[in-house]
Order: structure tokens, then sequence, then C-alpha cells
């Protein structure tokens, strides 16, 4: 039955099957093979009482104790049931004489089932026995009673005369049908659609039930339509039963070890993944360390770089003295002007490499940028990159820490120029601009490279993420850092094939701030003369 199904719905399905089944027997083989088919049926409910059994007896040590009762309980109705059945052939061949036996024998299976589900339906018998002891209750109980019964018949009152069904039959099955009512009213209470399987099915047998004990009550003669409808439908009451007890302690487990399965896969991958995750990041930290060494090599040897430019410049402005050629003076002065800008860049070069805490400064972003084209260009035209500056005619002040921008606007620039390499029309694009709105300034760094996917767009910027063979995951990460510092933001948009472009937004100084400092440093100014 499936978990979501109204049990309304299906129950009024297993009546109508019933129904037709039944229809099908009684107009076709009931009148001629009564027997033969009463013994069927039986055997069927016998087959399944066992079936219900041996699952209790064979999960006894992890048995609930409302499925323990139901094991235990139905082998003693089935041994009622086994006297009932072949007491019923015995009639045919003894001519009645075992008509009243054969009833009480049915009686008394019909009232151990009431009893049994009515148990169950109050979740009662906390005590669990050993399976043996309570195999042999279980066995004790049917045959003592069919024993006595057999030897002393007065002692349980006549159910079947002559003239028909007694008054104590009708008493004991009222107490039947009470039994199975009270039974679904103690399940309905916890009853709804979450509820597990097998209690669903056991809630179905019992609603089935109700019907086939009337069936039953309702009968006329042996060869009623009744009595067929009321065995078919036992038959599916029996089945349910057994589903409940087979859902419990058969499916369940095959289907908690599924997940169970699942879940260890789940952790083994994820283990795997951690594992590979950890070798990576042990990588990462080898390659740091590495780098910050070839940093400080690299310091160590641009500082050295500087004393030669010192010697280079001074070589000049000797040559420029002691020469009157205007040709030689001429060379000497680009030699020295292209000395004066590689040690801006050097000195730039060092000014970041220094680490040093982070100095608000008032900076203006064209006037950054300026001071950077050197550098971009140099680092630029090595790689066959064409450098373009589109720098805005919009003059505002940042209030920032000079050296932690350019590292961020270098970075940027290195990143871009690398997802360039070896891709014909290579060209980087900076350009600045204001945003009169948010009063912002921006800078954007524009390639036409081979672009970021989407998958990795969203963690552009996560420690450790990396898409290069040899990245660390980190530069984004510190520029992201430095720009979130500064109040601005870090934006990206890129497209597949077509090109990325990183833009820096940081927030200007507002007129009143700028007003203040410009009072402040005409204040000082005044302050200086009137000393002099």
């Amino acid at each position: 039955m499936d978990k979501r199904e109204c049990p309304f719905v299906h129950y009024i399905f297993v009546l109508i099957i019933g129904f037709i089944i039944s229809v099908i027997l009684y107009y076709t083989l009931w009148e001629s093979h009564i027997y033969a088919i009463h013994t069927f049926l039986e055997a069927v409910c016998l087959f399944i009482g066992a079936s219900t059994f041996l699952i209790a007896w064979n999960t006894a040590d992890k048995m609930f104790k409302t499925n323990y009762i139901i094991g235990y309980g139905f082998l003693s109705v089935a041994i009622y049931d086994a006297y009932h059945a072949y007491l019923f052939v015995s009639q045919s061949l003894a001519h009645d004489i075992f008509m009243d036996l054969n009833m009480k024998y049915w009686i008394l299976g019909r009232f151990c089932e009431a009893i049994v589900l009515y148990l169950v339906s109050l979740n009662a018998l906390n005590l669990k026995l050993n399976k043996w002891l309570a195999l042999t209750i279980a066995m004790i109980i049917p045959f003592g009673t069919a024993a006595i019964i057999y030897e002393f018949p007065w002692v349980f009152p006549a159910m079947i005369t002559v003239e028909g069904s007694t008054l104590a039959k009708g008493a004991i099955e009222f107490i039947i049908i009470l039994l199975i009512f009270l039974s679904i009213v103690n399940l309905s209470k916890h009853f709804d659609h979450d509820s597990p399987v097998s209690f669903r099915h056991f809630y179905m047998a019992l609603i089935i039930a109700i019907p086939t004990e009337m069936m039953f009550i309702a009968f006329s003669s042996i060869y009623s339509f009744n009595i067929v409808y009321g065995h078919v439908l036992r038959v599916f009451y029996y089945y349910y039963i057994y589903r409940s007890v087979f859902v419990t302690y058969v499916e369940y487990p095959y289907e908690k070890m599924q997940l169970e399965k699942i879940k260890l896969e789940e952790a083994y991958r994820q283990l795997e993944e951690s594992k590979h995750e950890i070798l990576r990041r042990q990588d990462v930290l080898m390659q740091q360390e590495k780098l910050a060494l070839l940093g400080q090599m690299g310091a160590g040897i641009v500082h050295e770089t500087k004393n030669y430019l010192t010697t280079i410049k001074g070589s000049c402005q000797l040559i420029s003295l002691l020469t009157k050629e205007e040709g030689t003076i001429k060379h000497a002065k680009k030699i020295s002007k292209n000395v004066d800008e590689m040690d801006q860049i050097i000195s730039k070069f060092l000014f970041m490499a220094r680490p040093r805490d982070t100095e608000f400064t008032e900076v203006s972003m064209c006037d950054l940028l300026q001071s950077l084209e050197g550098l971009i260009l140099s680092t630029s035209i090595v790689k066959k990159v064409d450098v373009c500056f589109e720098n805005s005619k919009e003059e505002r002040y940042l209030l920032c820490d000079e050296g932690q921008i350019n590292q961020v606007i270098l970075n940027l620039c290195k990143n871009a120029v690398e997802a360039m390499e070896g891709m014909p029309s290579a060209k980087l694009t900076i350009e600045t601009g204001y945003d009169d709105a948010a009063n912002e300034m921006y800078v954007s760094v524009i390639d036409n490279g081979k672009g970021i996917s989407a998958a990795d767009l969203v963690r552009i910027g996560t420690p450790f993420f990396t898409t290069k063979s040899m990245g660390t995951g980190l530069g984004l990460y510190v520029c992201n850092h430095i720009i979130k510092e500064h109040k601005g933001r870090l934006e990206v948009s890129s497209e597949l094939g077509c090109g990325t472009t990183f833009t820096i937004k940081l927030p200007c100084l507002i007129e009143e701030e700028e007003d203040e400092d410009e009072k402040e440093y005409t204040n000082n100014m005044l302050e200086m003369s009137c000393n002099i």
C-alpha cells in the first residue's frame, strides 16, 4: 500500500475486488465444490498466519512487542483454524455430527484474533518472553482448550443447533466485533498520512476485519453468498496483517540498509574530497612559502638594482657636464630619464613589498592610476598585450591606503594579462569613472581573454579557489578583503570566450570633508606665515 494513498479509497477498492472474486466463486464452484473451496481459502489463511509466526520466530531478538504479540497470537489462531478446517470436511462425511464442535473452534479462533488485535492496538504487554516459552504458551492454550471442548463439550455453550445459531454464539460474535471496533478507535488516534507503512497495513487489516466478521454473522447456511464473501475478505485481512509484520522486519531493514549504504558512499566521497583538499592546501602552503622566499629574494635584488641605477644616473650627469656635444648630452639625458622611470617602478615595488599597517590618506584616483601606468605597461608589453587607459575627466578624492589600492589594481591587471596569454589581439583596458548618484569612483580592468564560466564565477574570491594550474587562490581573496576594508565593492562580470571585467568601486570624500581639509590646510599655512 502506498504510504501517501488514502486508506478509505484503498479500503473500498479491496471490498470491490473481494466482492467480484466472491461472485465468481459463488456462481461457478461454491455449490458443487464447497468443501474444496472452503479448505483452499482456509489453507491460504493458515499459510499466511504460519508465515507471520515464522517472521516473529526468526526475528524474536529484534521484534517489537506489538509484532511479537501478532506473531505468536496468530499461531494460536492458526491451530484453532486447522481444527475448524478439518472438522468442516469431516462433518460432510459424518452427517453433521461435528457441526457444533466445528463452530466452537471457529468462534474460538475469531475470539483469539480479536483479543490479539486489541492488545496490539493498546500497545500492551510490555513483558517480552523467551521465544521458546512464548511458543509453548501459544500452543498449549489452543491445544488445551480444543482437547477440553472435545472431551467435555458441556463446558462450552452450544454455538449451533438444528434450529440455527444460539444466543451464546451471537453474544460472542458481538464481543468480537466490539473488540475490533475498539482496536480501530485506538489506532485512529495516532493515524495520519505520515504514519509508518507497517502501521498503515495493520490499520487496513482492522477495518477489513469488521465487514469480514459481519458476513459470518449474517449467513443463513453454509451455501450462502455471505460465507464466500467473508472467507475472501478474510484472506485480504490476513494478508495485511502479514504485510504489517513483513514490512517491519524484511522491507524496512532492507530500505534502511540501502539508505545507510548511500550515506556511507556519501561519507566516503566526502572523505576522499577532504583528503584531496588537504593535499591541495599543503601544496598551496608550500607554494606560498616558495613565493614568500622568492618575494624576499626579489626585494633584495631590486634594492641592489637601485644602487646600480644610482651609479648609472650619476654617470649620465657627469657625461652631461664633461661633454659639449649636443648628441651625447641628448642621449645622456634620455638615459637619465629612463633611469628615473625605472627607479619609480622599483620604488613602487618596494613600497608594496614592505609590510606595514593600513594608512588612509587623501588620494586622487586619476593620479593614483597615472602613477601605475609605467609598471602596468612594462609587465604587459612583455606578454604582447596592448594596454589602453581611459581616464575620467572627473576629479574626486578618496580616503584610502595608496599602497594597498595599487596592490589590488596591479593584481587584477596581472590576472587579466594571464587570462589573455597566447590569444591574438590581446587588449587590456583600464577605465576610470565617477558615479554621481553613489558618489563613487570606479576602476574597471577589462580584458578580452577566455572568460570565466558561470559555475566558477560564483566562487570567485573564495580562499584557495583558483582556475590556474599554479595559482594559490588567495590573490582575489586578498583584493576583495582590501576593498571591503575601504568600504568599497569588487564586482566581476564575465562571459566565456569574450572576456572578463573586474570593477573596483570606492566611496569618494564628500565636499564638506574636502572643504574642511582645505580650511585646515589654509589655517596651517597662515600660522606658519605669522610665525615667520
